[in-house]
């Protein structure tokens, strides 16, 4: 999978800990191949750490705070699973203003398996998956089912061009 258009763009991976550590380093290796500039955002300042399925994985430098952060200066967003750290983005009140914010101006979305949880806190209805699909679309909103991370972010890649010569506000 060759992820071309999201060369040069800015990508905010919002997190707090307990996001699942795998899928992190996953979609890290995907944006550095793909030239983009993957920004942690969290609630957590200076570090924030990623469990490993058994139990506290590594710890990772925060790029902005979820209390400082606009959706403005990112050109999409991917929000990895995990229990974890769901359970504490869903009592942010920042998280909910930085995710309606990217709905709101239909900027491009990636939610990830159960990350799906996240939608409660905007009150938006969770996408259908059609015939099995393992990834649903809702104009730019992208949901995986399972841990599908290349098919979310291909989805995710085709919206960064359909997108790239549009202005947006937030």
């Amino acid at each position: 999978m060759r992820m071309t258009h999201f060369a040069g763009k800015t990508v905010g991976l919002m997190v707090a800990s307990g996001f699942d550590e795998a899928t992190f380093i996953a979609i890290q290796k995907a944006m550095l191949a793909a030239n983009a500039k993957l920004k942690i955002i969290s609630r957590d300042a200076g570090l924030t750490n990623a469990w490993n399925g058994t139990g506290w994985g590594m710890s990772y430098p925060v790029d902005s705070t979820l209390s400082t952060t606009l959706a403005v200066d990112y050109d999409a967003l991917i929000i990895p699973q995990g229990d974890r750290h769901i359970e504490k983005l869903s009592t942010e009140v920042h998280a909910k203003r930085i995710l309606r914010a990217f709905v709101r101006e239909d900027m491009p979305v990636l939610i990830l398996a159960d990350a799906i949880k996240i939608l409660d806190i905007v009150d938006m209805e969770h996408p259908e998956f059609v015939d099995g699909a393992d990834v649903a679309r809702v104009e730019n909103l992208v949901v995986t089912n399972m841990d599908d991370i290349a098919a979310g972010l291909d989805v995710l890649n085709g919206i960064m061009l359909d997108g790239q010569d549009e202005s947006r506000a937030a």
